[in-house]
């Protein structure tokens, strides 16, 4: 079923003050919070979490709201317990309103939860994004698909915490008491318990001065993000797909420098790397030797540069095992291995373009290899057999992702290479032939057909 809403509600005082305020809009028949969905994130960190899943629910049946709850397993714990927990909740309410079809997420974040934010970023040396802390809207942010069009609202963000407690107390509402909240162990408890006060103490009104200051960082912070958009288009204009221009990457002032590879970053789905990690990619990309080799290591992913152009490459997506393939006619095989399909196409009518004879394909398996080294292919009718160093080198490839590209042997003679093509010594003109076609490879081919464009230096 449809839904127009999706709440977060975890059971604690703010979540449950937004239930109730929303289920009141409801009765009076604001017609956008007609249908609600709330939706309770099973941390699994707490010997009580299964109670408050039950607590929940039973509070949505009593107003009539429907309640899933969602049991996740807590990853990423080399960034702490709360960032990993915060990052499977979003992931968890984001695909709810995916496949419920909602526009919106409502949490029930407030001005107390933005300034402990703000500290502590301040704490950790945060930029200004990280500074600007939490937002009263804003988009997907966790790498879900088709979760574009979903925006989370807090509606809360300019009340204090004072107001939402006095509200759960006025009206006597059932909350969960999460005793991990009073543990200082933690720093945010500890900004809140501790260090909250002494700031109220010293200055009245520090928490409404403290939202300014975050505001007018905010803004500053949106506007660098635009900047660092617009110098972006400019430094990938020309090159391959989701390349970066070395070039005019080298144009700019070191502060642009950085803006340019953050949105880049930000772009290919990279948490934002601290600023040491970001001045050494920068380094190596624009005072490095052109052609010498350069390995930095963001999450996941390694930046590599190859022909004047940056490029984010998986490691250990390179070299696979060896497979047997029996081709009957299909059009295309599968290799999973390998994360793609051989095509099996008819040349064209006429039979003036150079395929496989295809009783000969069926005839015997063809087996699937990495590069060992030293092979040789001969893809040109008029040019000599060369080791496929040499045509990757030609064609552009770079070095890095050469391992990625499959090779067709068949009774141990190479009869195809991914990114070159066949061996022109096994296939001829002809009505009825076969020509192969690597399309796993795809983007890599797409991007390597431009790289001499747009290589840059």
């Amino acid at each position: 079923m449809r839904v127009g809403l999706v709440i977060a509600y975890s059971g604690g005082p703010d979540s449950t003050a937004l239930l109730d305020l929303a289920c009141r809009l409801r009765d009076r028949g604001h017609v956008a919070f007609s249908s609600l969905l709330a939706v309770h994130v099973h941390h699994g960190l707490q010997d009580c979490a299964h109670e408050w899943a039950e607590h929940c629910a039973a509070q949505c049946a009593a107003r009539g709201v429907e309640c899933v709850v969602r049991r996740v397993t807590v990853a990423g714990r080399e960034r702490g317990i709360e960032a990993g927990a915060r990052d499977a909740r979003y992931r968890v309410l984001f695909d709810m309103a995916r496949n419920r079809g909602a526009a919106f997420v409502l949490t029930g974040h407030h001005a107390d939860d933005r300034l402990e934010t703000f500290l502590l970023q301040w704490l950790r040396g945060a930029g200004p994004a990280g500074l600007a802390g939490i937002a009263a809207a804003r988009g997907a942010e966790y790498g879900e698909e088709g979760c574009d069009a979903v925006q989370v609202l807090r509606p809360f963000l300019d009340m204090p915490r004072e107001a939402l407690a006095h509200y759960v107390t006025r009206h006597g509402l059932a909350t969960i008491d999460d005793p991990s909240n009073a543990d200082t162990r933690f720093a945010r408890n500890a900004i809140r318990v501790n260090v909250l006060p002494q700031l109220a103490a010293i200055r009245g009104g520090v928490r409404k001065s403290a939202a300014r200051s975050i505001e007018l960082i905010a803004e500053a912070a949106e506007l660098m993000q635009e900047l660092g958009v617009e110098l972006l288009q400019w430094c990938t204009d020309g090159a391959p797909v989701d390349m970066l221009r070395v070039d005019r990457l080298a144009t700019l002032a070191p502060t642009r420098q950085a803006l340019v590879l953050r949105a880049w970053l930000a772009r290919a789905g990279v948490e934002a790397p601290p600023r040491a990690r970001l001045r050494e990619a920068l380094a190596q990309a624009l005072e490095g030797a052109p052609d010498g080799r350069m390995r930095i290591r963001f999450g996941r992913q390694e930046l590599r540069r190859h022909r004047g152009l940056l490029c984010l490459r998986v490691p250990g997506a390179a070299a696979r095992g060896r497979e047997r393939l029996v081709w009957r006619g299909e059009p295309e095989l599968p290799v999973p291995s390998w994360g793609g399909v051989f095509r099996f196409l008819p040349t064209d009518a006429a039979g003036f373009d150079p395929g496989f004879d295809p009783d000969w394909l069926r005839a015997r398996p063809l087996d699937v290899r990495s590069r060992s080294g030293g092979e040789r292919l001969k893809p040109h009718p008029a040019r000599p057999s060369k080791h496929l160093k040499h045509w990757y080198q030609e064609r552009g490839v770079p070095e890095f992702d050469r391992a990625a590209l499959p090779l067709v042997w068949r009774d141990d003679r190479l009869v195809y290479a991914a990114g070159l093509g066949a061996d022109v010594r096994f296939v001829e003109p002809g009505p009825g032939r076969i020509r192969i076609e690597w399309t796993g490879a795809e983007d890599l081919l797409t991007s390597v057909s431009g790289a001499r464009d747009g290589r840059g230096s």
